[in-house]
């Protein structure tokens, strides 16, 4: 038997609308669904390939436990969950309940009850240790927010913009800010008069499209962005009705960016000197614009920085929604947002919640500092975490890669929720054999919560879907949701959990479904999850959109310009030598940056096919590859002063000279045979987790790092 239902593809944070074809219960089939609003029928290579990840053989339908001599063997979840429940509760017995942490990433997109049940046996056991991948993907949104202080009444809309100006981010890929058929979103933009600034080391497929590309050299997003206040500042082009009633701290601002000239900052960048300026014109006599920063320049160390400038770029010009306009992102499965045409003030960045135990670090707005997880469980002494719960592929996410498997190596109890046996599943302890997405519930709450994190994320639109799961897991199959382990522990444990503040626990007497858990966590929201089930193509729903309130009367709040901290980093950015800095030599002459993939995201499973070649190429400018005198599919060394990793070459006519790229999430693990054609290469092999970390969120440098190429003899 055929059928076609619709469902919603959960290979990233898109969340594309999509029909499913079924032949007698397996998935055989994904398209896009051209009868969805906002979409267009839209679907990425990442979805096509969902058909090949559930038939894949070498999918895990059955938890398994590690064994003295490394090797694993199926276990029932039954027993699994009650020697993981007994190990847990004699480490909390013996070390406390610090000794006991959780790492949420990537896959929680495609689980969205497992992240709050996560949080909620932590929570349960009273551990503060619970960390995410937040503080590893542009976490200095967050923090640059609380600094600079937030409108309450959001961005301007789309349609409205004269220029949006995009730092280090590729939306044709990652579908970050044009989510919603990114291609589409971008044409209907640019044909409605939008200029489009682009800021990146690559002509990537969004920067093809800008009336200006900023061609810069890795690291120095906040130089331009400091000289584009600069001119905005001199020519005049200060918003000063909106800054004189919403901001402060021009004066000193306006100073700390007197000496971000425009010859300075074209040298220093590698940008011509009239592009700057063209981009500074744009922004300046613009009437309404938007700003948005992406991966790039948050792994390139001074992501907070970037952020921080590029919110008081956005405020020098008013680039704000007005009072009487329609609010963005508003919510529907969420509780009713009012939005207000009025500042929110700066409010502490860092300061409370849990400090670590390592480099002075603590939690901030973005989260617990994920890049120092691996030292706070490879430190001795009161509070060392002996027992971790992953859902993500630290192995190849991760920064320090060796560190992290020594990290790994040591705890007492690591779990890990995965579908394939992974290089991170090889590490653990027990890997809990976790369902697919088609055997899952969708929803799309997890876009809204990702909107209150990442203005990227989310919908301009009031929209929501839900769509029940699909097809049961394989006949003979033993594989969890993965909210069931931390419900089932707390069970064992006599624990309540409550995952939402101001909602009542979860009934611990009778487990629930994972609809039950939907319906529980969409108590309040601004439109009930019964009437969003009545929409198996997603839906508008009008009755969610929001209009921007007028300021209250009172109102004194203001947002800051000229935070003391930024100001001082600003300072050092001025006063130092950017070679020193970029760490480039005649020894370690490139600078690699990252790259999204259009197939993949991230760490994510690939199954045999999905990728046509299985590996992440190094991308060089066809210059440097002469230079050097490779050729396509050659293998070479990548060395920094952190590692070295082997890497195929492949030409980017768009590529900055002197820069390579290569896509994070690929590789081994150390100590096994590292083929390059078949495993690609893993960046974290060539970092170092306390190497220009940020001192709020702990995200070293990732990106714009200073390495070596050289050419692999052939075996």
């Amino acid at each position: 038997m055929v059928e076609i239902k619709t469902s919603t593809c959960r290979a990233c944070s898109a969340y594309c609308p999509i029909e499913v074809t079924l032949e007698d219960g397996r998935v055989t089939r994904v398209e896009g669904n051209h009868n969805a609003p906002l979409y267009g029928g839209f679907i990425c290579p990442k979805g096509r390939a969902l058909p090949a990840m559930h038939r894949d053989p070498r999918r895990l339908t059955h938890c398994l436990k590690r064994q003295p001599d490394g090797s694993f063997i199926p276990i029932g979840s039954d027993q699994a969950i009650d020697e993981i429940t007994a190990k847990v509760s004699a480490i909390i017995a013996r070390h406390g309940p610090r000794a006991v942490a959780g790492f949420i990433g990537g896959p929680s997109v495609e689980q969205p009850a497992g992240a709050p049940l996560m949080i909620a046996f932590l929570r349960a056991i009273k551990s503060p240790m619970s960390f995410s991948a937040a503080t590893f993907d542009q976490p200095g949104i967050n923090i640059a927010n609380a600094l600079h202080g937030v409108w309450m009444g959001g961005r301007m809309r789309p349609e409205d913009l004269d220029v949006f100006m995009l730092i280090g981010g590729n939306p044709i890929i990652s579908k970050q800010y044009f989510g919603q058929n990114p291609g589409d979103q971008l044409k209907a933009l640019l044909k409605n008069g939008t200029r489009l600034i682009v800021i990146d080391p690559r002509r990537t497929e969004t920067a093809r499209k800008a009336h200006v590309h900023l061609q810069s050299i890795p690291g120095e997003d906040p130089v331009i962005i400091a000289g584009l206040i600069h001119l905005v500042i001199a020519n005049g082009w200060v918003n000063r009705e909106f800054v004189d009633l919403n901001a402060q701290g021009l004066e000193r601002l306006e100073q700390a960016v007197s000496r971000f000239t425009p010859d300075y900052v074209a040298h220093r960048a590698g940008i011509d000197q009239d592009d700057l300026r063209e981009a500074a014109r744009i922004i300046g006599q613009a009437k309404a614009g938007d700003f948005g920063t992406g991966t790039g320049p948050s792994m390139a160390t001074r992501g907070t920085l970037t952020a921080y400038l590029v919110a008081c770029l956005q405020t020098l010009r008013g680039f704000w929604a007005r009072a009487g306009q329609e609010a963005i992102q508003p919510h529907v499965l969420l509780p009713r947002v009012r939005f207000k045409a009025q500042p929110r003030a700066p409010y502490p960045a860092v300061g409370f919640g849990e400090k670590l135990r390592v480099r002075g670090l603590q939690q901030s707005v973005a989260g617990l500092p994920a890049g120092a997880l691996a030292e706070e469980i490879l430190t001795p002494g009161e509070g060392q975490i002996r027992a971790l719960f992953l859902h993500g592929g630290a192995m190849l996410t991760w920064p320090q890669q060796e560190l992290t498997q020594r990290a790994l190596e040591s705890l007492d109890l690591l779990v890990l929720h995965d579908i394939e046996m992974s290089p991170t599943a090889r590490m653990a302890h027990y890997v809990i054999a976790t369902k697919m997405g088609f055997e899952i519930p969708a929803i799309s709450m997890v876009g809204e919560i990702s909107s209150l994190l990442h203005p990227g994320y989310g919908w301009v639109e009031p929209y929501a879907a839900y769509q029940p799961a699909l097809v049961e897991p394989p006949p003979g199959a033993d594989v969890l949701d993965s909210w069931q382990i931390y419900y089932r522990m707390a069970r064992k444990m006599g624990l309540k959990l409550q995952p939402s503040a101001g909602k009542p626990p979860i009934d611990m007497e009778h487990e629930p479904t994972t609809d039950d858990l939907y319906e529980y966590l969409c108590i309040g929201s601004a439109v009930p999850l019964s009437e969003v089930k009545q929409y198996p193509n997603g839906h508008i729903f009008d009755q969610a959109r929001e209009i921007v309130a007028p300021r209250d009367p009172g109102c004194a709040a203001r947002l800051e310009l000229a935070n003391p901290a930024m100001m001082d980093e600003l300072a050092v950015i001025r006063s130092e030598d950017p070679i020193l800095r970029r760490k480039t030599s005649a020894e370690f002459p490139f600078l690699l940056i990252p790259r999204r993939m259009q197939n993949v995201t991230n760490a994510a499973y690939r199954p045999p096919g999905v990728l046509r070649v299985p590996y992440n190429p190094l991308f060089m400018n066809p210059g440097d590859l002469k230079r050097l005198g490779l050729d396509n599919g050659d293998v070479v060394q990548i060395r920094s002063r952190n590692g070295a990793i082997l890497g195929v070459v492949q030409e980017d006519k768009g590529l900055r000279a002197g820069v390579v790229s290569l896509t994070h999430g690929f590789g081994r693990n150390p100590g096994e045979a590292p083929d390059p054609r078949k495993d690609g290469a893993n960046v974290n092999a060539l970092t170092r987790v306390d190497e220009d970390y940020d001192p709020y969120s702990g995200i070293p440098r990732m990106g714009a790092l200073a390495v070596a190429v050289s050419p692999v003899a052939a075996n």
